[in-house]
């Protein structure tokens, strides 16, 4: 299968032409190697920084009340105040920007603290800590007031996904096939053994009381003991699974490859029923109310009945891809595409505007606080955005833009 993406000139946001990306046939048979199809997805949703390597992130955001938490492309961790978007901390102390996109250190010094390898996952919050999986095959544990790092866990091979946590126990999955069970407290291993599914894992886990569940690319969907890591079940869903799946009111909603959205029931792994896309789903998908909403990379974002998957209104198009999920604040939708484009989306009528132009793409899950939305873009730039006006949307960008 061919996909006609953009290549783009991101230093002066121009578009040059029109390339092909044949890397779906590889990624079926899964012989493509992780950071190829990394460049090959960055190229078709969204434009990589240029003379960017196999290592260079995205953007990713967590907020709070007090605080957003990112990591920028070239793997600098940052700490920015939630009302002025200042700076906080940064890690490693003493990165300096270079550019938009990209950062460098003040010394070579062997033992000084240096820029994470790429993160693609947004980061988890957790008591005074923001853990952080990076493509280096780490979990970090950071300190939230300071930046200080606490800990490290190393699985075999790199983590592409977030870290999933439920009481006090973090879990996520990695391209080692495994999926692991990390103490928050102290970064030490719960299960003595990970829990291997049957390719890579790169979505974050879905967890409740009793079972972990996760996509792999072996096109299976896998339920795990949450205490002990031993499998309960598989489903075979048809196609390969990239991104997290979601637990809601029961049921699993996943989506593959096959442009399609499967829903499960979580206790058993029987589908319940399936939805076409139009295009990949892989950011998550949100839940509420008995809806389920969604993105696709085709350009179109989703409602769906959670009983049953049929339309609450017709698929929106939009302008680009969409890679993140979309986040609901009140009663709108609010959805990013790869063009940069933010739009507000009438949960009850579909009916769509455009909230704000970032001008780069945006890949990475938005972050909702209050009426507030977060989110990142693959040149380094970090945008508050306030939903509910609409005139004047923008509350603060980091690092500030000279006009």
């Amino acid at each position: 299968m061919v996909f006609l993406v953009q290549r783009s000139r991101c230093r002066h946001y121009r578009k040059q032409r029109i390339v092909e990306v044949r890397s779906l046939n590889l990624l079926k048979k899964g012989r493509l190697y992780l950071p190829l199809f990394i460049a090959a997805l960055l190229a078709l949703t969204g434009c990589a920084p240029r003379g960017a390597t196999t290592n260079q992130g995205w953007t990713v955001v967590a907020a709070t009340d007090g605080a957003v938490y990112a990591v920028l492309p070239a793997g600098r961790v940052i700490a920015l105040d939630a009302a002025t978007g200042d700076e906080l901390w940064s890690y490693p102390i003493g990165t300096e920007q270079g550019g938009i996109g990209c950062s460098f250190a003040r010394t070579n010094d062997e033992n000084t603290a240096k820029p994470l390898n790429a993160v693609y996952g947004a980061p988890t919050i957790h008591g005074d800590l923001v853990l952080i999986t990076s493509y280096d095959h780490n979990l970090y544990a950071f300190d939230r007031a300071t930046g200080d790092k606490r800990w490290t866990f190393a699985a075999n091979d790199a983590v592409i996904g977030s870290a999933t946590l439920f009481d006090g126990i973090i879990y996520f999955g990695a391209s080692d096939h495994n999926v692991y069970a990390v103490d928050a407290a102290t970064g030490e291993s719960v299960w003595e053994a990970a829990a291997q599914a049957g390719h890579w894992v790169w979505g974050a886990p879905a967890v409740n009381e009793t079972r972990v569940f996760v996509g792999s690319m072996d096109h299976h969907v896998y339920a795990f003991d949450r205490q002990t890591g031993k499998e309960v079940w598989n489903q075979d869903v048809g196609a390969s699974v990239p991104g997290s799946v979601t637990l809601a009111d029961g049921m699993l909603l996943v989506g593959a490859i096959d442009k399609e959205l499967h829903a499960l029931d979580a206790e058993t792994g029987d589908e319940l029923w399936r939805r076409f896309m139009g295009g990949w789903v892989w950011g998550d998908v949100w839940v509420d109310d008995g809806y389920v909403y969604a993105g696709s990379l085709d350009g179109t974002v989703h409602a769906l009945n959670l009983s049953d998957g049929s339309p609450r209104w017709e698929a929106v198009p939009v302008n680009g891809a969409v890679r993140a999920g979309p986040v609901l604040i009140g009663n709108t939708l609010i959805a990013a595409t790869e063009k940069g484009t933010i739009y507000q989306i009438n949960t009850e009528t579909g009916e769509e505007q455009v909230l704000f132009e970032t001008g780069s793409a945006v890949l990475s899950e938005l972050a909702p606080l209050g009426n507030m939305v977060c989110l990142g873009t693959n040149q380094g730039n970090i945008f508050e955005l306030d939903a509910s006006n609409a005139l004047e949307p923008l509350v603060w960008v980091y690092p500030l833009q000279e006009n």
